[in-house]
């Protein structure tokens, strides 16, 4: 015979009577404010050093004349650098052409000096004297011997051609004036300018 199931009433404590234990409380700490006693994240740090090492690099590039060693062009404009390039031209540019500045580069120079004065008897006669030119993709340059290549010396076409050379980077000229025509006057550019020499040119067929 089962024994008869306990009062109700013996379930709770009576009146009075200590009650059992309870069990202790736990505090977990949340989860963002153990992160944030931490401290900073790591990627704050690692912005941080970018940061560093961009305005370390700044100073460095300015404190070796990064912007006189290269022209404002696109790769390959470097000093010593040899680059193949196309020339737009038109036969008068022998005479329309001209630079002005007083600085010299290699024995290169522009035909008149800074104060509009002639330099040289020109860039038919004096292999270096420098003139700027345009590529066909507009990228703007000083260079001299472009008229003494013997392919120049043949009759010339009477419309707008290209001539391919041979460039020879020796320079960056940032203080220059350019004239475009015989009559016109001489007008400073804006940009770094890069200077060299032209050799082994074609007239692509």
């Amino acid at each position: 015979m089962a024994p008869p199931a306990p009062a109700p009433e013996s379930l709770h404590p009576a009146p009075g009577q200590a009650a059992g234990p309870e069990p202790a409380a736990t505090t977990a700490t949340p989860p963002v404010a153990a992160a944030t006693r931490s401290g900073p994240p790591v990627v704050l740090y690692t912005v941080f050093g970018f940061l560093c090492m961009g305005v370390a690099l700044w100073l460095v590039f300015a404190w070796t004349g990064y912007k006189d060693r290269y022209s404002q062009h696109s790769e390959g404009w470097h000093l010593g650098a040899t680059k193949m390039i196309e020339i737009t031209l038109v036969r008068d540019d022998k005479k329309n052409l001209a630079c002005a500045s007083d600085r010299s580069f290699a024995g290169t120079h522009c035909g008149f000096h800074a104060n509009i004065v002639p330099w040289g008897p020109g860039p038919d006669r004096d292999v270096n004297t420098l003139q700027p030119f345009n590529t066909v993709r507009n990228e703007l340059f000083l260079a001299s011997g472009l008229w003494f290549a013997q392919v120049l010396r043949d009759p010339l076409p009477s419309s707008r051609f290209t001539v391919v050379c041979n460039y020879h980077v020796t320079g960056v000229l940032k203080n220059v004036s350019l004239r475009w025509s015989p009559t016109g006057s001489f007008t400073p550019v804006d940009q770094s300018v890069a200077v060299g020499t032209l050799t082994d040119c074609v007239i692509p067929q």
